[in-house]
């Protein structure tokens, strides 16, 4: 406790602390390093999620079209229309903030993204001559699909799952930062951005610097995905 709210660089009898100390002396590298590793996590599994319900509905919606896109495609369109980050707020207000309640909730932001860009590349390869072929050397839907469909429009997908990856990073921040998120003990980016609030002005750095290093990853997740763009000859 003798350390605490150590400005960065500063030593104490532990060493020296980078990016200072917290309220109880902790430093407060640490606490972002540890982190990083539940903020990496919810996002990684949440992106996963909502990517897999996205192009399973958008590739029925683009392959076989009529009633099943329809339903897939107003689904998507009523729930993009509400403030889903409200929404989130709420079930998670009900059902209480802990990591799978969480996880459960972020895919439900992002795979309408997802099922919009993989039902209208399901469309636009339906009918290339490699999938009539397919279809009349005898392959199944499931076939087509999965085989010939799903990896010619991998990289647009892969593209889209490093930008999404950004903003289910950012949707986990912006709710532990309000109380409805990931809850103490465990330690997450937006939770050390959300202590720190109540000491920006004595120790500006609790806060900023997870802040900062939150910004500086979703901007390298962009900045990769257009890489990735660049190098695969797809439109960002």
């Amino acid at each position: 406790v003798r350390a605490r709210l150590l400005p960065p660089f500063s030593s104490s009898d532990r060493g020296l602390h980078w990016l200072g100390t917290d309220q109880l002396g902790r430093d407060l590298l640490s606490n972002m390093i540890a982190g990083a590793r539940l903020t990496l996590f919810i996002g990684l599994i949440s992106n996963f999620v909502g990517m897999a319900i996205g192009v399973a509905l958008g590739m029925l919606a683009g392959y076989y079209g009529g009633a099943v896109d329809r339903f897939v495609m107003r689904l998507s369109e009523a729930q993009t229309a509400m403030p889903m980050f409200l929404v989130a707020i709420f079930f998670l207000t009900v059902l209480g903030p802990t990591v799978l309640n969480v996880v459960i909730i972020l895919p439900t932001l992002i795979w309408p993204a997802f099922a919009r860009l993989v039902r209208a590349e399901t469309m636009r390869l339906r009918g290339c001559l490699f999938v009539e072929a397919a279809i009349a050397s005898g392959s199944t839907d499931w076939g087509v699909l999965w085989f010939h469909i799903l990896p010619n429009m991998a990289p647009r997908i892969a593209i889209l799952a490093v930008i999404e990856l950004g903003h289910v990073m950012l949707a986990e921040a912006g709710l532990s930062f309000l109380g409805v998120g990931v809850q103490p003990p465990a330690t997450t980016w937006g939770l050390l951005i959300a202590r720190g609030r109540a000491y920006l002005a004595v120790a500006w750095w609790l806060a900023i610097m997870p802040g900062i290093m939150l910004g500086l990853t979703v901007l390298a997740l962009n900045m990769l995905s257009r890489r990735f763009a660049t190098l695969s000859g797809t439109a960002a």
